[in-house]
C-alpha cells in the first residue's frame, strides 16, 4: 500500500547547484540499513575502546558520514556507526535523507533515528527494571515527542535548539502503583540517553580541514532503492502509516513558505517503541517514528539492546541509532550552510561527520543501575571539510553548522524531560 511521503520539505529551497553528475554506468543503489563486517574508521581521532570499571557497561560508539550525491535528494547520506572493541554487536550501514522540492523522502531522516534511540533506549531500561524487581509486566510502550527549533535561519546567527523531550511510559500490569512507579524511577535513572539530554555534556570538538582524510570517503552518486531493508530474513526498515499515539498530542504536518521564513520556528518528531517480542532477542524493539513535517513519512525500525544474549544481533542498538543520529543531524546542517555560504561566494567541495559517544550504565542490572554519559570522556566530534576558500571562512561554516545541529545542542545543554507514568491507561503521580 502506497503511504504518502514527503513532497516538501523545510529544506526545499537548499538546492545546491553543481551537485556532481551520475556516474556512467549510474549511482549505487543503497539499503536503508545494511550489516557490515566492520565500519570506516573515523579518521580525525583514535577511536577507543571503553574499559568497564567496577561492573559497569561501558561503550564506546563510533561513527563515520559520507555524502551521497543525488540532483533530487540534496540531503543523502550514509554513515557506519559501530560499538569499538566489541565482537559481539555488528556494524551498521545507515542511509539519511531530508527530503526537498519536489522529492519525496527516501529514508528516514536524522531526527528520526534521534529519537528512536531515546525512546528504545529508555524502553529497555523499563523491561531491565521490571526484570530486576520481579514483577510480572504484560505490555511495556514508550510514547515520545521531541521539541526541535530553528532561530534565525539563513542569517550569521542561526542556530539550532532541542527545547524540550517528552518521554512517556505505558504499563499494563497487576502490579500495585507503587511498584510500577518504583520501576519507573528506576529505569528513569538507568536511561543514559535521558541522562545526556537532560544535563550538560563535554564535547571535544574540532574543524579538520583538507589533510589525508579523503581516500575512499569522498562524495559519491547515490540513491535510495525501496524502503524496505531486510537482513537474514528479517525486516529491519520500511515506511508505515501515520501513528496513533495515546498520551501525546499529535498536530498538523508543519508547512511552510520556503521563501519567507519565520524568524523563528519549531517542528517536532513523535515515536512509540514497543516489544518485537521476540523470544530469542528479549530487548529487541520495533520503533515507528516520524517529524511532523509536511508529508515526511512514519518509518518503522527495530533496535536490538539485547546485551549478552546468545546469537547474533538482528538490529542496530539503540546507542547506535542516537549516536548516528547526531552525525546525521550534523549532516544536515552543513548541508544547508554549504548553500548559505556558497551565495557569500565561500565554496565547500565536501564535507563529513565523525563521532565517539561513550556511553555508560553503572551497578549494571542492580536496584542502583545509573546510565550515563561518561564524565571523564568528552563526545568527539569532529567535522572535516574539503575546501580551497580561506581557513577563517570554512571555520566559521563549520561552527555555524555545529550550531544549527538540534541534536548535538541537545546533548551540550540542559533540555527540559517530562515523562508521564501510565498505568493501565491511568496516570500515576
Amino acid at each position: 500500500m502506497k503511504t504518502e511521503r514527503n513532497r516538501l520539505s523545510i529544506f526545499a529551497t537548499l538546492l545546491i547547484s553543481g551537485s556532481a553528475a551520475i556516474a556512467a554506468n549510474g549511482p549505487t543503489v543503497y539499503p536503508i540499513e545494511t550489516r557490515l563486517d566492520q565500519m570506516t574508521a573515523p579518521t580525525a581521532f583514535a577511536a577507543t575502546q571503553a574499559t568497564p570499571v567496577n561492573g559497569a557497561i561501558s561503550e564506546n560508539v563510533a561513527t563515520s558520514t559520507e555524502r551521497i550525491l543525488n540532483q533530487e535528494a540534496h540531503f543523502l547520506k550514509k554513515g557506519s556507526v559501530q560499538v569499538i572493541g566489541d565482537d559481539s554487536v555488528s556494524a551498521w550501514e545507515m542511509v539519511s535523507d531530508e527530503g526537498g522540492k519536489g522529492h519525496d523522502q527516501t529514508a528516514p531522516n536524522p531526527l528520526t533515528y534521534f529519537a528512536a534511540g531515546a525512546a528504545s533506549d529508555l524502553l529497555t531500561q523499563v523491561e531491565r527494571s521490571a526484570q530486576i524487581l520481579d514483577l510480572k509486566i504484560d505490555d511495556a510502550k514508550v510514547e515520545t515527542k521531541i521539541f526541535f527549533r530553528w532561530s534565525d535561519p539563513f542569517t550569521p546567527t542561526w542556530a539550532g535548539y532541542t527545547d524540550k523531550v517528552i518521554a512517556n511510559i505505558l504499563i499494563e500490569s497487576s502490579e500495585s502503583p507503587e511498584k510500577i512507579d518504583e520501576l519507573k524511577q528506576m529505569a528513569l535513572k538507568a536511561w543514559a540517553i535521558g541522562e545526556s539530554l537532560a544535563n550538560k555534556t563535554k564535547i571535544d570538538s574540532a574543524t579538520v580541514i583538507n589533510g589525508n582524510h579523503w581516500v575512499g570517503q569522498e562524495a559519491r552518486p547515490g540513491r535510495v532503492g525501496t524502503p524496505i531493508s531486510i537482513d537474514h530474513g528479517f525486516k529491519l526498515t520500511d515506511i508505515t502509516p501515520d501513528l496513533n499515539l495515546q498520551t501525546v498530542d499529535i498536530e498538523e504536518d508543519l508547512a511552510l513558505q520556503m521563501n519567507n521564513l519565520p524568524q523563528s520556528f519549531k517542528f517536532t518528531e513523535i515515536g512509540i517503541a514497543e516489544s518485537a517480542h521476540d523470544a530469542q532477542r528479549p530487548y529487541l524493539h520495533k520503533i515507528r517514528a516520524k517529524s511532523l513535517t509536511e508529508n515526511y513519512a512514519t518509518w518503522e525500525l527495530y533496535a536490538d539492546d539485547s546485551r549478552g544474549v546468545e546469537g547474533i544481533d538482528k538490529a542496530p542498538s539503540s546507542w547506535d541509532y542516537f549516536t548516528l543520529g547526531t552525525s546525521d543531524c550534523l549532516m544536515s546542517q552543513l548541508t544547508a550552510n554549504q548553500m548559505y555560504f556558497q551565495k557569500q561566494g565561500i565554496h565547500i567541495d565536501d564535507f563529513r561527520v565523525e563521532h565517539q559517544f561513550h556511553f555508560q550504565q553503572d551497578n549494571f542490572m542492580t536496584p542502583t543501575m545509573t546510565g550515563r554519559f561518561n564524565d571523564t570522556s568528552d563526545v568527539i566530534t569532529r567535522i572535516l571539510v574539503k575546501s580551497d576558500s580561506n581557513k577563517e571562512a570554512v571555520t566559521n561554516f563549520a561552527v555555524q553548522s555545529l550550531r544549527c545541529c538540534f541534536a548535538g545542542e541537545g546533548i551540550q545543554n540542559e533540555t527540559e524531560m517530562e515523562t508521564v507514568l501510565y498505568l493501565n491507561g491511568n496516570v500515576i503521580k
